[in-house]
Protein backbone atom coordinates (compact mmCIF):
# COMPACT_ATOMS: atom_id res chain seq x y z
CA UNK A 1 0.00 0.00 0.00
CA UNK A 2 2.87 2.37 0.86
CA UNK A 3 4.54 1.70 -2.51
CA UNK A 4 1.29 2.37 -4.36
CA UNK A 5 0.73 5.65 -2.52
CA UNK A 6 4.34 6.67 -3.08
CA UNK A 7 4.12 5.82 -6.78
CA UNK A 8 0.89 7.80 -7.19
CA UNK A 9 2.41 10.73 -5.27
CA UNK A 10 5.56 10.73 -7.40
CA UNK A 11 3.49 10.48 -10.58
CA UNK A 12 1.42 13.45 -9.40
CA UNK A 13 4.53 15.52 -8.69
CA UNK A 14 5.94 14.57 -12.10
CA UNK A 15 2.66 15.51 -13.84
CA UNK A 16 2.53 18.87 -12.05
CA UNK A 17 6.16 19.51 -13.03
CA UNK A 18 5.40 18.78 -16.68
CA UNK A 19 2.31 21.03 -16.57
CA UNK A 20 4.28 23.92 -15.03
CA UNK A 21 7.06 23.42 -17.59
CA UNK A 22 4.61 23.55 -20.49
CA UNK A 23 2.96 26.70 -19.11
CA UNK A 24 6.36 28.38 -18.70
CA UNK A 25 7.37 27.41 -22.26
CA UNK A 26 4.17 28.98 -23.62
CA UNK A 27 4.65 32.17 -21.58
CA UNK A 28 5.27 35.39 -23.49
CA UNK A 29 8.80 36.60 -24.08
CA UNK A 30 9.58 39.22 -21.46
CA UNK A 31 11.84 42.09 -22.53
CA UNK A 32 12.04 44.32 -19.47
CA UNK A 33 14.17 46.87 -21.32
CA UNK A 34 11.24 47.57 -23.64
CA UNK A 35 8.25 47.23 -21.29
CA UNK A 36 6.44 50.28 -22.67
CA UNK A 37 6.29 48.82 -26.18
CA UNK A 38 3.45 46.61 -24.91
CA UNK A 39 1.19 49.52 -24.04
CA UNK A 40 -0.13 52.41 -26.07
CA UNK A 41 0.20 56.08 -25.22
CA UNK A 42 -1.87 58.99 -26.36
CA UNK A 43 -0.77 61.11 -29.29
CA UNK A 44 -0.90 64.89 -29.08
CA UNK A 45 -1.71 67.02 -32.12
CA UNK A 46 -0.38 70.59 -32.31
CA UNK A 47 -1.26 73.47 -34.59
CA UNK A 48 1.34 75.27 -36.72
CA UNK A 49 2.19 77.55 -33.78
CA UNK A 50 2.89 74.66 -31.40
CA UNK A 51 -0.36 74.88 -29.43
CA UNK A 52 -1.95 71.61 -28.36
CA UNK A 53 -5.23 71.10 -30.19
CA UNK A 54 -6.18 67.45 -29.66
CA UNK A 55 -5.29 64.25 -27.81
CA UNK A 56 -5.82 60.95 -29.60
CA UNK A 57 -5.75 57.51 -28.02
CA UNK A 58 -6.83 53.97 -28.73
CA UNK A 59 -9.44 51.83 -27.02
CA UNK A 60 -7.18 51.01 -24.07
CA UNK A 61 -7.44 54.61 -22.96
CA UNK A 62 -5.61 57.79 -22.31
CA UNK A 63 -2.01 57.30 -21.14
CA UNK A 64 1.17 59.36 -20.89
CA UNK A 65 4.25 57.58 -19.56
CA UNK A 66 6.26 59.52 -16.97
CA UNK A 67 9.51 58.81 -15.13
CA UNK A 68 9.76 57.61 -11.53
CA UNK A 69 11.12 60.96 -10.31
CA UNK A 70 8.01 62.70 -11.71
CA UNK A 71 5.73 60.66 -9.44
CA UNK A 72 5.05 62.24 -6.04
CA UNK A 73 6.33 60.28 -3.05
CA UNK A 74 2.85 60.50 -1.49
CA UNK A 75 1.41 58.71 -4.55
CA UNK A 76 3.96 55.90 -4.25
CA UNK A 77 3.36 55.59 -0.51
CA UNK A 78 -0.41 55.50 -1.00
CA UNK A 79 -0.18 52.73 -3.59
CA UNK A 80 2.12 50.69 -1.37
CA UNK A 81 -0.15 51.19 1.67
CA UNK A 82 -3.23 50.04 -0.24
CA UNK A 83 -1.91 47.50 -2.75
CA UNK A 84 1.30 45.94 -1.45
CA UNK A 85 2.69 46.89 1.96
CA UNK A 86 5.71 44.58 1.59
CA UNK A 87 6.60 45.85 -1.90
CA UNK A 88 10.10 47.06 -1.02
CA UNK A 89 11.05 43.82 0.79
CA UNK A 90 9.48 40.92 -1.14
CA UNK A 91 10.76 39.27 -4.31
CA UNK A 92 7.54 39.56 -6.26
CA UNK A 93 5.30 37.43 -4.07
CA UNK A 94 3.78 37.93 -0.64
CA UNK A 95 3.47 34.35 0.54
CA UNK A 96 1.77 35.32 3.81
CA UNK A 97 -1.06 36.94 1.81
CA UNK A 98 -1.24 33.88 -0.46
CA UNK A 99 -1.54 31.50 2.50
CA UNK A 100 -4.12 33.77 4.13
CA UNK A 101 -6.17 33.97 0.94
CA UNK A 102 -6.08 30.19 0.51
CA UNK A 103 -7.17 29.76 4.14
CA UNK A 104 -10.01 32.26 3.65
CA UNK A 105 -11.04 30.50 0.46
CA UNK A 106 -11.13 27.08 2.11
CA UNK A 107 -13.00 28.18 5.21
CA UNK A 108 -15.07 30.88 3.52
CA UNK A 109 -16.08 28.82 0.49
CA UNK A 110 -15.02 31.55 -1.95
CA UNK A 111 -12.43 32.13 -4.60
CA UNK A 112 -8.83 33.07 -3.92
CA UNK A 113 -8.43 36.83 -4.19
CA UNK A 114 -6.28 39.67 -2.98
CA UNK A 115 -2.96 37.87 -3.33
CA UNK A 116 -1.38 39.84 -6.15
CA UNK A 117 1.57 42.10 -5.47
CA UNK A 118 2.30 45.24 -7.47
CA UNK A 119 4.77 43.23 -9.57
CA UNK A 120 2.18 40.54 -10.29
CA UNK A 121 -0.37 43.17 -11.27
CA UNK A 122 2.18 44.80 -13.58
CA UNK A 123 2.93 41.43 -15.20
CA UNK A 124 -0.78 40.79 -15.68
CA UNK A 125 -1.53 44.28 -17.07
CA UNK A 126 1.38 44.41 -19.51
CA UNK A 127 2.07 40.85 -20.65
CA UNK A 128 -1.24 39.08 -20.05
CA UNK A 129 -3.72 41.79 -21.03
CA UNK A 130 -5.75 39.47 -23.30
CA UNK A 131 -6.22 36.80 -20.61
CA UNK A 132 -5.93 38.80 -17.37
CA UNK A 133 -9.59 38.27 -16.45
CA UNK A 134 -9.31 34.48 -16.72
CA UNK A 135 -9.27 32.63 -13.42
CA UNK A 136 -7.18 29.60 -14.27
CA UNK A 137 -4.14 27.86 -12.89
CA UNK A 138 -2.25 28.25 -16.16
CA UNK A 139 -2.89 32.03 -16.22
CA UNK A 140 -1.72 32.36 -12.61
CA UNK A 141 1.41 30.28 -13.33
CA UNK A 142 2.18 32.42 -16.39
CA UNK A 143 1.74 35.52 -14.24
CA UNK A 144 4.14 34.05 -11.68
CA UNK A 145 6.70 33.35 -14.41
CA UNK A 146 6.45 36.94 -15.69
CA UNK A 147 6.73 38.26 -12.12
CA UNK A 148 9.96 36.34 -11.56
CA UNK A 149 11.46 37.82 -14.75
CA UNK A 150 10.36 41.36 -13.83
CA UNK A 151 11.80 41.12 -10.32
CA UNK A 152 15.06 39.67 -11.63
CA UNK A 153 15.62 42.30 -14.32
CA UNK A 154 14.08 45.50 -12.95
CA UNK A 155 14.68 47.60 -9.85
CA UNK A 156 11.80 48.22 -7.46
CA UNK A 157 11.69 51.83 -8.68
CA UNK A 158 11.38 50.67 -12.31
CA UNK A 159 8.61 48.25 -11.36
CA UNK A 160 6.70 50.96 -9.46
CA UNK A 161 7.15 53.42 -12.33
CA UNK A 162 5.84 50.93 -14.89
CA UNK A 163 2.94 49.92 -12.61
CA UNK A 164 1.89 53.54 -12.06
CA UNK A 165 2.08 54.16 -15.82
CA UNK A 166 -0.14 51.17 -16.67
CA UNK A 167 -2.90 50.90 -14.07
CA UNK A 168 -6.45 51.99 -14.85
CA UNK A 169 -7.56 54.83 -12.60
CA UNK A 170 -11.04 55.54 -13.94
CA UNK A 171 -12.36 58.25 -16.27
CA UNK A 172 -10.63 56.50 -19.22
CA UNK A 173 -7.28 57.25 -17.56
CA UNK A 174 -4.43 54.75 -17.63
CA UNK A 175 -1.53 55.72 -15.44
CA UNK A 176 -1.09 58.48 -12.89
CA UNK A 177 -0.25 61.23 -15.39
CA UNK A 178 -3.49 60.82 -17.35
CA UNK A 179 -5.48 60.52 -14.12
CA UNK A 180 -3.90 63.66 -12.61
CA UNK A 181 -4.74 65.59 -15.77
CA UNK A 182 -8.28 64.18 -15.97
CA UNK A 183 -9.25 64.67 -12.34
CA UNK A 184 -7.22 67.69 -11.25
CA UNK A 185 -6.03 69.33 -14.49
CA UNK A 186 -2.38 69.16 -13.33
CA UNK A 187 0.61 67.00 -14.12
CA UNK A 188 1.24 64.10 -11.72
CA UNK A 189 4.41 65.78 -10.45
CA UNK A 190 2.26 68.69 -9.23
CA UNK A 191 -0.18 66.59 -7.21
CA UNK A 192 -0.37 67.46 -3.54
CA UNK A 193 -1.47 65.21 -0.72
Amino acid sequence: LFKIILTIGLAGVFAVGIFVGIVFLKAPIIDTDDIYSHISQRSVMYDSEGNEIENLYFSDGNRTVIQYDEIPENMINAVIAIEDQKFWSHNGFNFIRVIGAIRDSIFGGGEISGTSTVTQQLARNVYLAEIKSQRSISRKLTEMYCTIILEKNMSKEQIMEAYLNTIYLGFNSYGVEAAAESYFDVSAKDLTL
